[in-house]
C-alpha cells in the first residue's frame, strides 16, 4: 500500500521510529506519529493498512540504511578486503555496525529499543531474513570452498546460527556495556564474539 512519492513519507517513518523506540509497538500512539509527522487519517491510511504495516516500513528502513553503511564502510577498506577471509570480513562487518551505532545514535536506538522488547523482538525477526540472506548466503558460500568453514554442516545451519549468535550478542552488548556508546568497548565485546565463533569455549 505504499507509495514511494508520497510527500510526507520520511517525516512519518522518522516520527514513527522515535514512537516505538520510546514506547514500545503495544504502548506507541499512532494518534501522535500521524499529528507529529503532519498528515492526515486519511492520507496515512491510504499508505498503510495499520501500525503494523508502519512499524515494518520503520523496521526495513533502518536495516537498509544499516546495511548500506556498512558495505559502504567494506569498500572504504581498500582493496584487501577483496582477499579477505570469512572472520576478517565478519571483523570489518561488525566494526562498520559500530561506527553505524556511533555515527546514527537516533537508528541505533531503535534497534536496540527492539532488543529490549521481546514484543518489538518477534516482529523484527519476522522481517529480517532478508538482510541475513543478503549479508552472509554469498560469504558462507565463499568461506567452504575455500575450507575457512565446516563443509560438513549445512549452509543455511551456519547462517541461522550467525544470525542468532548477533542478535543475542546485541543483548549481551546492552547487559555488559549499558546505553552509553564506548566504541573501545563496543570493538573488544565484538573481538571476543568473534574469538567465541571462531574457536569455541574450549580450552
Amino acid at each position: 500500500m505504499e507509495d514511494k512519492e508520497f510527500r510526507y513519507k520520511n517525516e512519518l517513518v522518522q516520527e514513527a521510529l522515535k514512537e516505538f523506540a520510546e514506547k514500545g509497538f503495544d504502548s506507541a500512539s499512532l494518534n501522535q506519529i500521524i499529528k507529529r509527522s503532519g498528515i492526515s487519517k486519511g492520507s496515512f491510511y491510504h499508505h498503510f493498512d495499520n501500525k503494523e504495516t508502519l512499524f515494518s516500513s520503520v523496521v526495513q528502513r533502518v536495516a537498509d540504511e544499516k546495511l548500506a553503511f556498512i558495505n559502504q564502510w567494506l569498500q572504504q577498506q581498500g582493496n584487501g578486503i577483496k582477499t579477505a577471509g570469512f572472520f576478517e570480513i565478519l571483523q570489518l562487518q561488525m566494526e562498520g555496525g559500530v561506527e553505524f551505532a556511533l555515527q546514527y545514535p537516533e537508528l541505533n536506538q531503535f534497534l536496540m529499543s527492539i532488543l529490549k522488547n521481546p514484543e518489538l523482538m518477534a516482529k523484527a525477526e519476522e522481517l529480517s531474513p532478508r538482510y541475513y540472506d543478503e549479508v552472509f548466503d554469498p560469504l558462507i558460500k565463499d568461506a567452504v570452498e575455500r575450507g575457512e568453514l565446516r563443509s560438513d554442516l549445512e549452509p543455511n545451519f551456519m547462517k541461522q546460527l550467525i544470525k542468532y549468535s548477533l542478535m543475542n550478542m546485541g543483548e549481551i552488548m546492552l547487559e555488559n556495556i549499558g546505553d552509553e556508546l564506548n566504541k573501545e568497548e563496543l570493538m573488544e565485546q565484538s573481538r571476543q564474539f568473534l574469538d567465541f565463533l571462531q574457536h569455541g569455549l574450549k580450552a
